[in-house]
């Protein structure tokens, strides 16, 4: 439904109301899932009744036994703020591009929070980009998500976001690793292990060199591009350290047929072949 939401029409209430419930649903079940259900029951007579206290007192709750989260509490409490203004006043029909963004976040506060605490996912890894990243308000909540929770946010070469983060912050399922990189806009990731490599830029100095690891050529190189400056000249893998780096911008050594990152590497691999 998300990818309807635009300035232009109503789904924005439709997001703010879904979002809202399964966001209430989900701290009901965070309670129950840690067997300790009892915090946010009603009581009678000093006895737990089958009745939960209200959402913003569960959500208050939440935050006070939390040192890190993944969202901001005046944000979540805004969708029950505005949820009420729709159900029971049926008002909040203007376009509200915070509260937009707001939705987009409390779906990922939702997906961190279940991976984090019980290895549970709700979002699911694509291996072609999703076509929710054509959706511009999803582009912005998802950019700003990886803002708030990686001091290292990545370009995507999928879909072009600022929403790339590392795995160990996040994963979309059970199929990434903590060495992936994880694409929160497109909802697809990279396999830095074997698939790809991020390596910073010779020319504008971010970390946004990738490179094709799957795509060996000739005389060790590889193809690489910066998504930052375009700059695309091929890298180097290291014949004994097997690091990557560019030969444009490294005092390479060569000795004999192999290609080495540094003088240090090329003795330690002449020693090896002189041992063996």
């Amino acid at each position: 439904m998300f990818e309807k939401v635009t300035p232009n029409s109503k789904y924005l209430k439709f997001a703010t109301v879904n979002s809202q419930i399964a966001l209430e649903l989900f701290l009901k079940y965070y309670y129950v899932k840690r067997g300790k259900i009892n915090e946010i029951q009603k009581k009678k007579k000093d006895e737990y009744i089958n009745d939960f206290h209200d959402f913003s007192q569960i959500l208050g709750h939440f935050y006070s036994q939390r040192k890190w989260h993944y969202g901001k509490k005046k944000e979540l409490a805004k969708l029950l703020e505005t949820r009420n203004l729709i159900v029971h006043k049926g008002q909040s029909s203007t376009w509200d591009a915070e509260l937009a963004e707001n939705v987009v976040r409390t779906l990922f506060f939702i997906h961190a929070t279940a991976w984090s605490d019980f290895g549970e996912t709700i979002l699911f890894n694509n291996y072609l980009p999703h076509k929710i990243a054509d959706n511009a308000i999803w582009r912005i909540g998802a950019e700003a998500f990886a803002s708030d929770i990686s001091d290292n946010v990545y370009r995507c070469l999928g879909c072009d976001a600022y929403a790339v983060i590392d795995g160990e912050l996040m994963v979309l399922d059970d199929s990434n690793s903590d060495e992936d990189l994880i694409c929160l806009c497109c909802l697809s990731s990279i396999d830095t292990i074997d698939q790809a490599k991020l390596l910073e830029c010779y020319e504008c100095y971010e970390k946004s060199y990738y490179i094709d690891a799957l795509n060996a050529q000739d005389e060790q190189l590889y193809i690489g591009k910066c998504v930052e400056c375009g700059t695309n000249t091929k890298v180097r893998k290291c014949k004994e350290c097997e690091k990557y780096y560019h030969p444009k911008n490294t005092t390479e050594i060569k000795n004999g047929e192999n290609y080495f990152c540094s003088t240090l590497c090329s003795e330690m691999y002449s020693d090896f072949i002189d041992r063996a």
